[in-house]
């Protein structure tokens, strides 16, 4: 009987051993992070650091069509823009309503002298009315 009760007391040992800090209820987790709750955190971009492909200053008159397109409550509202100085032309357009935290998914058209391509994100507008845009990605060259 001795024998069984030094049996079951150095397994229960070894037992909290090999389990660590982990069966302490006050240890912290090493990590926080809890996988696929991570939110995209917006990307600002200014003329100085338009998508690949695409001049600044074009850029630059295309946000500011995309600012006007996405004010309006017409989902598919068109705002042309164009810029006489590269001869770069197209169009901003909000896709769908904004969501209940003010964002929209938008499209901008550009036709510069290499071609056609579009540019596709969601543009985020905070309490402020500053727009910030995040996911933009160029779609390709027509």
């Amino acid at each position: 009987m001795r024998l069984r009760m030094r049996m079951v007391a150095i397994s229960a040992l070894l037992s909290c051993a090999v389990a660590g800090c982990g069966i302490l209820r006050f240890a912290e987790p090493a990590d926080p992070i809890v996988t696929g709750s991570l939110k995209a955190q917006p990307a600002v971009y200014s003329a100085d650091d338009a998508p690949a492909g695409i001049a600044g200053g074009d850029w630059a008159l295309a946000k500011s069509a995309l600012q006007q397109a996405i004010a309006s409550s017409d989902t598919g509202a068109s705002i042309p823009w164009d810029n006489p100085k590269t001869g770069a032309r197209g169009t901003a357009t909000p896709i769908g309503a904004a969501t209940a935290d003010g964002c929209r998914d938008f499209r901008i058209g550009v036709v510069d002298a290499t071609g056609e391509q579009w540019v596709q994100g969601a543009a985020c507008r905070d309490a402020k009315g500053t727009v910030s845009l995040s996911q933009v990605r160029v779609l390709g060259r027509a």
